[in-house]
């Protein structure tokens, strides 16, 4: 029986994407699979077509020898055994592709007002990182915290990689105001020792300078 390789409530709610320029990123790529099987359909009769005209062929030069033919046969049987899966399959494949740019649609109505002036997609998926980041460790934890009361030392641990998610994540409460990350000395030659240090966040303009 042929199916969808995804149906729209994956795509919609369960594929990699806290975000929408996230979501984006994940739903092309998915399109762009989609769209390379669509391709096969064509690649496929092709080959089937090929089968017959050569069966033809060594039927009726008469120089076809009888292994070369009943070995022939025997493929073509077997690929018109499943021709209707195939067909049913491509049917269902074009509706995926009509689906995920209708999905794609909407989500570019939500993300473009929000395009940094003379970015691609691809500058747009990298501006976003630390934002998706952000979201994404911060519902874990937030799940966590219902689940057990708290959250995991290493949910903790990926949250202290980039200032930028260490204080969303103070600032809606996740995390004590008052805590700060440890770093040691830049110079390994100095006194080894540990130190607590203020949250540096750059400015929005500084993060995304003009191409």
């Amino acid at each position: 029986m042929a199916q969808k390789f995804n149906t729209e409530f994956n795509y919609r709610y369960q594929v990699i994407g806290c975000t929408p320029w996230e979501k984006i990123k994940t739903l092309k790529g998915f399109l762009e699979g989609r769209i390379r099987a669509a391709a096969l359909e064509k690649a496929g009769k092709l080959k089937f077509e090929a089968k017959l005209a050569k069966l033809k062929h060594l039927q009726n030069s008469g120089k076809g020898l009888e292994h070369e033919i009943l070995e022939l046969k025997a493929e073509i049987i077997e690929g018109e055994s499943y021709r209707e899966t195939l067909k049913e399959g491509y049917e269902l494949n074009h509706a995926e592709i009509k689906m995920l740019k209708k999905l794609l649609k909407e989500l570019y109505v939500l993300a473009e007002p929000t395009r940094i002036e003379g970015y691609t997609d691809e500058q747009m998926f990298e501006a976003n990182a630390a934002n998706e980041f952000t979201v994404d460790i911060g519902r874990d934890i937030q799940a966590e915290m219902i689940a057990n009361g708290r959250p995991s030392p290493s949910k903790l641990r990926n949250a202290m990689s980039n200032p930028h998610t260490w204080n969303a994540l103070k600032q809606i409460g996740l995390i004590p105001k008052q805590t700060k990350i440890l770093e040691g000395n830049v110079n390994p030659q100095l006194k080894i020792e540990l130190k607590g240090v203020e949250d540096i966040i750059a400015p929005i303009e500084d993060k995304h300078p003009k191409p």
